[in-house]
């Protein structure tokens, strides 16, 4: 439901190519740390009607398609060696597109799966709005208080991303993580040590990729050379949100 991600400069995406890291005192015990990328399905019917789509088995579109080629070609000379997918349809899809571009192989991690929105799934954000006036203005606002049944906190999705992340990486070589906008705004605010409760302030388009060096505590987005905590202005955790 984000809006589409603008172009991004080609140029600077050789700056944060694989085995890139900001300096650091060499000696016996520094080596590069291992980066690590995720990327966003491409768009999707649901995305276009402002829907939580969820679990559902619906396709990318057209232009998520041209997105993946796009994420493919901006992707080239990363080094990626791997990529570790949703197992949600969109995700999937996705996956296969730019593994088939990159030429590198593929394997479903549930880890990177869309959160859990129980009731909410399949209703469009007005419905949610209507139907869940409560619920729906917590989430607005301070979303990492939010608890419903047969809804997954912003606390569950960030410990399993963070897993999937700490395995990333211990890889040798960097690796891609195909997901949805939870799972990664909130593997980028754990990466800045930010608290979830700034969980709105991070765009998340579809086909947008960001990249994490968790050893350098840094995130930034793919082919940009600024640090994402600059679109994270930190006003406390108790902040309300817009």
């Amino acid at each position: 439901m984000d809006p589409l991600p603008g172009d991004v400069r080609q140029q600077q995406a050789a700056s944060w190519s694989a085995g890139m890291t900001r300096a650091r005192p060499s000696g016996p015990q520094s080596r590069p740390s291992t980066l690590v990328y995720l990327a966003r399905h491409g768009q999707t019917e649901s995305n276009l009607l402002g829907r939580y789509a969820g679990y559902s088995a619906e396709s990318i579109n057209e232009l998520g398609r041209t997105q993946m080629q796009g994420l493919a070609a901006r992707l080239e000379g990363c080094g990626i060696a791997e990529i570790w997918t949703s197992d949600v349809p969109r995700a999937r899809e996705s996956a296969e597109l730019v593994a088939r571009l990159l030429g590198v192989p593929l394997r479903s991690d549930e880890r990177l799966n869309e959160m859990r929105l129980g009731p909410w799934e399949g209703l469009t954000e007005a419905e949610v709005a209507r139907d869940f006036p409560g619920a729906y203005s917590l989430w607005c606002t301070v979303p990492d208080r939010l608890t419903l049944d047969g809804r997954e906190t912003l606390h569950a999705v960030a410990e399993r991303i963070a897993s999937a992340v700490s395995d990333a990486v211990r890889e040798p070589r960097p690796v891609l993580l195909m997901s949805h906008v939870a799972p990664i705004r909130v593997a980028v605010l754990a990466a800045l040590a930010v608290p979830l409760s700034q969980y709105k302030r991070l765009h998340m388009g579809n086909g947008d990729g960001v990249v994490i060096d968790r050893t350098n505590a840094e995130a930034r987005r793919l082919g940009e050379d600024r640090s994402l905590q600059h679109e994270l202005p930190v006003t406390g955790a108790d902040s309300a949100l817009a």
